[in-house]
């Protein structure tokens, strides 16, 4: 199972998306893709600021198309199994000097709750988080 972050839906919703996240999107069961409340959050940030225009109107079409679409029934949230495992990761970073915001920190936390690989492009966000699997699907 996979738990795919904030860069994985704005690549898929490019114009012109890499073919190699195409391809692995592709090439994995739907039901295996998971996204979380945080990204949908992360999203809803980004597209709030952005000037007003035709780029923006599109971005909110296809993203929301997108989360309709195939993520309706498969979006997990932060929830208080994740509460403790964030508390212990995001000190943990926090201690060794690395850099992890609280939403990369709420993201994993909720990927090792449900023992899900965290699909991102961001791999140096999440290095040294114990137990946690994550896959770059840029290559």
């Amino acid at each position: 199972m996979f738990l795919i972050d904030t860069h994985v839906i704005s690549e898929l919703t490019k114009p012109l998306p890499s073919p190699a996240v195409l391809n692995w999107f592709a090439a994995t069961p739907v039901k295996h893709i998971f996204i979380s409340a945080i990204t949908l959050c992360e999203i809803q940030l980004g597209l709030a600021l952005m000037p007003a225009g035709k780029r923006r109107d599109a971005l909110y079409a296809a993203t929301d198309g997108l989360v309709q679409e195939e993520f309706n029934q498969r979006c997990l949230s932060l929830d208080a199994r994740c509460a403790p495992i964030y508390g212990q990761l995001a000190a943990r970073q926090q201690q060794l000097g690395r850099t992890c915001t609280a939403e990369d920190a709420m993201i994993a936390a909720i990927a090792l709750s449900n023992q899900f690989t965290l699909v991102t492009r961001n791999i140096k966000d999440f290095e040294g988080i114990p137990g946690l699997t994550v896959f770059n699907p840029w290559g």
